[in-house]
């Protein structure tokens, strides 16, 4: 088996495509190779799809033991930030405590559709607050 079918085939195993997209990549490997041209994977420019966020998950942990843990969909937080003017106010979380330019990351992210952690803050008093996009 080829290093570019392996490629293909380890994307979809870890779900960075789907299998509808791993059979199209697996064709055109095929019809180049049959051509003897760049298979898709060695073009410099071919990236798998992202998928967007669909979910924000928030969870504050204060030294107390006190525990907050909410996950929202993001149209609803970014309709939040519309209305609030780009502040939030959830359940013990208040993005004011964050700073307007962490917030600002936090709002392109939301456009970009990103995915992954974009929050990790331990304040001084010991309380900690992450926030992933999912």
């Amino acid at each position: 088996m080829s290093d570019d079918r392996i490629a293909i085939l380890k994307m979809l195993e870890e779900g960075k495509i789907t299998a509808e997209e791993a059979a199209k990549l697996l064709d055109a490997l095929k019809a180049s190779e049959s051509r003897g041209q760049a298979t898709p994977l060695e073009d410099a420019h071919w990236e798998p799809p992202r998928k967007k966020a669909k979910w924000m998950r928030i969870e504050v942990n204060e030294k107390t033991g006190n525990r907050v843990h909410v996950k929202l969909p993001v149209a609803i937080v970014k309709a939040a930030m519309r209305i609030g003017s780009g502040h939030i106010n959830i359940g013990g979380f208040n993005s004011d405590e964050l700073g307007p330019e962490l917030m600002e990351e936090i709002e392109q992210a939301l456009i970009e559709g990103e995915t992954g952690l974009l929050v990790d803050v331990v304040d001084d008093s010991g309380d900690h607050v992450q926030i992933y996009l999912e």
